[in-house]
C-alpha cells in the first residue's frame, strides 16, 4: 500500500477533512470531486458497521483520498479488521496513558515494533504479502498510522509520555469531551482549554507527530495553523447535511409566504 498521507503532505502545505458519521459512497465521490484528502469515519458516534466503514475506506483510497476511522474502543478486533482491510489511519479516542498508546501501537504496527497479527490476503498489503515478507511488513507499518486523540486532564498531564511513544504518528485534541466532562460549556469551556490546548500543539511538534484539529470556520483554522496544525477536519457530515437542507429550503419559504 502506498502511503498516501506522506505522498500528499510531500505535495500540500495543508489537508483538510470531514467527519463523517452518515456516509455514503456519493459522499465518498462528492468529497473527492470537492478536493477533500481524507475522509473520517467516525465508527465512535455512528451507527456505522466496520464492513459499511472498509467497503467505503476502499473506495476513497481508489478515488485518491485517505480513509482514517475512529473505533469505539481499543481492541484486536477493532484495529487489526480495519488495517487489514485497507484503512490507512486508525484513530484512538480519549488515551490517557503511555500504557494506552503503546498498546495501540502493539495491535496496529507489525513486529518489530508492535504485534499485530499476520494476513496474506489482506487490502492493507494488497493481497499479498510477495516474495519478502519483511520488506512488505514494514513498507506497510510505514504506511499506515495511528492516531491519538487527547481530551482530557489526564491526558493532559501525560502529554509528554503518550505523544513520545514510537508508532503513533498523528495527534489531536477534543475539547468538547474535555471540557463536558469537567462541567465547563461556552467562554469558561475556551478560557480553560485554550493554553492547555497550546501545550499539546507544542509537545504534539516537539516529539515529531502531525497535529491535526477539527475547526469551525477560517478563523479558528488559521488560529490553529499558527500553531503548527496541518490536517484539519472542516465539519461533520450530518451537521453540514442538515445546513444545507435549510439553506435551501427557508430563502424559498420566505419567498412564498411574503
Amino acid at each position: 500500500m502506498k502511503d498516501r498521507l506522506t505522498e500528499l503532505l510531500a505535495h500540500k502545505e495543508m489537508l483538510f477533512g470531514i467527519t463523517c458519521r452518515d456516509l455514503s459512497a456519493t459522499d465518498v465521490e462528492l468529497m473527492a470531486q470537492c478536493g477533500y484528502d481524507i475522509v473520517w469515519i467516525d465508527l465512535e458516534h455512528g451507527p456505522q458497521s466496520t464492513s459499511t466503514a472498509l467497503q467505503l475506506g476502499r473506495l476513497a483510497t481508489h478515488l485518491g483520498m485517505i480513509p482514517m476511522v475512529r473505533i469505539l474502543e481499543m481492541s484486536r478486533t477493532h484495529v487489526q479488521r480495519l488495517l487489514d482491510g485497507g484503512i490507512q489511519i486508525v484513530i484512538l479516542p480519549d488515551v490517557k496513558s503511555y500504557s494506552e498508546a503503546k498498546q495501540l501501537v502493539n495491535l496496529g504496527k507489525y513486529p518489530p515494533l508492535g504485534k499485530r497479527g499476520v494476513s496474506s490476503t489482506s487490502a492493507g498489503t494488497n493481497f499479498s504479502l510477495g516474495n519478502d515478507t519483511q520488506h512488505t511488513l514494514s513498507k506497510t507499518n510505514s504506511s499506515t498510522h495511528l492516531m491519538v486523540m487527547l481530551e482530557s486532564d489526564e491526558a493532559y498531564v501525560q502529554r509528554e509520555a503518550i505523544l513520545n511513544v514510537n508508532g503513533i504518528s498523528l495527534a489531536t485534541i477534543g475539547p468538547q469531551d474535555w471540557s463536558v466532562g469537567l462541567g465547563l460549556f461556552g467562554e469558561e469551556a475556551k478560557s480553560y482549554l485554550a493554553p492547555k490546548i497550546s501545550d499539546i500543539l507544542k509537545t504534539i511538534s516537539n516529539a515529531g507527530k502531525l497535529a491535526t484539529m477539527s475547526v469551525s470556520g477560517p478563523d479558528e483554522a488559521r488560529h490553529y495553523y499558527q500553531q503548527g496544525v496541518r490536517i484539519f477536519f472542516v465539519g461533520v457530515d450530518v451537521s453540514m447535511k442538515r445546513h444545507m437542507l435549510e439553506q435551501t429550503i427557508t430563502p424559498i419559504k420566505g419567498a412564498i409566504n411574503s
